[in-house]
């Protein structure tokens, strides 16, 4: 008896071990409880655009709403105001830019990059571990601390060469308690040049399509880009 007790102290002990050495499957697991629960999310958004060649960042702060009806329907809208006032929404296969200073509207088509646009844009962000693992390979970097919350760093390689040629690799930083990102970083060229989303003041919550919509003056002047 002493034998089998002491045997199956080992195998618990054994799966701890096993477990603990596995962070990413923690990781996974808190993504997708945060999934099955997702409706949608609002925050205040800062985005730095890196230009390694010349070393520089270009910062922008505004807000950002985001909704995933279901797999293949998401849409955001994007405020900025600092340093200049620009938004864009994006819904069905269009996105939606306004620039103030011109009161234009421009409209793109991006029906032939949907599907790359909304990996991008749902990166831990309702969907699940088995989406995100479908499209990429990925891997634990380690416990991180962004903006004093406890995030656990993945990076993700894209497997595809549709993907890569847009996106080179991806890291997340996710929430160790609300299991979404609060920090994103796209590295959009082999020479070093990146794209770093970082979240504050998050609120995960529904969102109506209504605001979702670009609040745009009379008179603003519509253009269409590209078919």
């Amino acid at each position: 008896m002493n034998f089998i007790l002491c045997a199956a102290g080992a195998l618990v002990a054994a799966a701890a071990l096993v477990q603990a050495a596995d962070p990413l499957s923690e990781v996974f697991r808190g993504m997708d409880t945060a999934a099955s629960h997702f409706k949608g999310m609002s925050a205040d958004i800062e985005e730095t655009v890196h230009l390694e060649i010349v070393d520089d960042n270009n910062v922008s702060n505004g807000t950002i709403k985001l909704k995933r009806n279901k797999p293949g329907d998401v849409r955001f809208l994007v405020e900025f105001q600092k340093p200049d006032q620009r938004a864009a929404a994006y819904a069905g296969n269009e996105i939606h830019v306004y620039n103030p200073k011109t009161n234009i509207e421009q409209i793109y088509d991006v029906s032939t990059k949907k599907a790359v646009i909304e990996q991008a844009i749902l990166l831990g962000f309702g969907a699940t571990s088995a989406e995100i693992k479908s499209s990429y390979d990925v891997s634990y970097v380690g416990a991180e601390t962004v903006g004093g919350q406890a995030a656990a760093h993945i990076k993700l390689v894209p497997k595809t060469k549709e993907m890569q040629a847009q996106v080179k690799q991806a890291d997340l930083w996710i929430s160790d308690s609300a299991g979404v990102p609060i920090q994103q970083k796209f590295l959009t060229s082999s020479s070093g040049n990146y794209n770093l989303f970082r979240y504050s003041h998050m609120k995960l919550e529904a969102i109506s399509d209504g605001d979702l919509k670009l609040k745009l003056p009379k008179g603003v002047q519509k253009k269409t880009v590209g078919h």
